[in-house]
């Protein structure tokens, strides 16, 4: 985990520091951080603060549920995810959960970003597709989601 806050699962806010170190979280790299910037930017976020970048490892068992990324106090700015790895089957809805789906296969280097109406989008991960990627020796994929919390 890499951020400046982390999502504390227990309780669904954001902290400074490990809930078992009570140490910080290690920073978000330069490049992570740039990156993240320059795609708000491209979406008309010119003021965007990556606080938070998440890091989940799937497997081919590995299944998201629909959910909103709804912790975050500010929940205006874009939710950035990178995708790395194995393909993804990726589902998105609408504002509602019982709102229909689609699925979009995210693929390794894909950047997908939720901002404006579809920020609030229930949106979860069906399956991973194994073998569709060399980068990760044990396949699998990762997935880096990066937000602005406050």
């Amino acid at each position: 985990m890499v951020s400046e806050l982390q999502a504390d699962q227990n309780g669904y806010r954001y902290d400074e520091k490990h809930p078992v170190t009570n140490k910080p979280w290690q920073p978000i790299p330069g490049v992570i951080k740039n990156l993240a910037k320059s795609l708000a930017a491209e979406v008309g976020d010119y003021n965007y603060n990556p606080e938070t970048c998440l890091i989940n490892y799937y497997t081919q068992s590995s299944k998201l549920g629909l959910h909103q990324d709804n912790t975050e106090v500010n929940q205006k700015s874009p939710i950035i995810s990178i995708s790395l790895g194995d393909d993804g089957i990726f589902l998105i809805g609408g504002k509602r959960r019982k709102d229909p789906t689609k699925e979009i296969i995210l693929k390794s280097g894909d950047i997908l970003i939720l901002h404006g109406e579809s920020r609030m989008f229930y949106h979860g991960i069906k399956g991973i597709i194994l073998g569709t990627s060399n980068l990760l020796k044990s396949g699998g994929r990762l997935n880096l989601t990066i937000r602005q919390v406050y």
